[in-house]
């Protein structure tokens, strides 16, 4: 297996899409989060575990440290990664992260209003959720979003059409996406508490770690996810792409895991 581990978005989406477009070309695991733990008491800290699992799974294989490349909601599983087993993890890249997950949907709420302003149910419960923001609200708020068809048209830059139908495709064929996964593995993390970051830079943890922005992702205003990412990691290096969020799918992998 690959010392490198990929921990996909979502939750609830797995990594079908990147093995169908880099096949075994990259030195990557593409490991897929398991659903069942929508089974346990708490699926989000169920989901830590399998990836924790996944992790000792490649150091004994390697036995060395393994690297992290995190997609959008796959880097709070690298949060708790590093603050349970430091000294596992080697260098980490968080690709298109989104630090604020209910400010992500309040932007593609709004953008879809933009489009039909008519949609009285995504407009109550956006206003409802910026009201009050409890998980109750955001529930309500994702769920009047993910209820679009075209909802992950919105996640692509212009330029990225060949792609994103490539994508939209594979959705309507496979089983990418997970909704009730997503519902409740978000649910168990809403009521966690945050990870105390960041290390110190005398602690065992990541060596290096990169976290690279798309110019074009709707899901997130681009300086407060880099100022809160910045907090977390006060040495990492901030690149940004021309791209949507799915920045690891338009653009080459020379431009969003650089390993030299």
């Amino acid at each position: 297996m690959a010392p490198t581990l990929f921990l996909h978005g979502g939750p609830g989406l797995s990594s079908f899409a990147e093995r169908e477009l880099y096949g075994r070309t990259l030195a990557i695991h593409w490991w897929d989060q398991p659903r069942s733990v929508v089974m346990f008491t708490h699926p989000f800290g169920a989901l830590v575990e399998a990836a924790e699992d996944e992790v000792k799974t490649l150091v004994r294989a390697t036995g060395a440290p393994v690297d992290l490349v995190a997609h959008s909601f796959g880097a709070h599983i690298v949060l708790r990664l590093i603050s349970r087993m430091p000294d596992e993890i080697g260098n980490v890249w968080l690709i298109a992260p989104i630090h604020d997950i209910g400010a992500a949907f309040v932007r593609l709420a709004t953008r879809l209003l933009q489009h039909s302003p008519s949609l009285e149910q995504l407009l109550a419960a956006l206003l409802d959720f910026k009201a009050q923001r409890d998980h109750a609200r955001f529930a309500r708020l994702s769920a009047q979003v993910m209820s679009f068809a075209n909802f992950f048209d919105l996640y692509w830059s212009a330029r990225a059409d060949a792609r994103r139908v490539w994508y939209l495709d594979l959705i309507a064929r496979h089983s990418v996406v997970d909704a009730n996964a997503f519902e409740v593995i978000l649910r168990d993390f809403w009521a966690e508490a945050p990870v105390s970051l960041p290390l110190p830079a005398t602690s065992a943890g990541p060596k290096a770690v990169q976290v690279v922005f798309g110019r074009d992702d709707p899901s997130i205003e681009l300086e407060a996810e880099r100022a809160a990412w910045l907090r977390l990691f006060p040495l990492a290096t901030c690149t940004e792409i021309s791209a949507g969020h799915f920045v690891h799918l338009e653009t080459p992998a020379s431009l969003w895991w650089r390993t030299a």
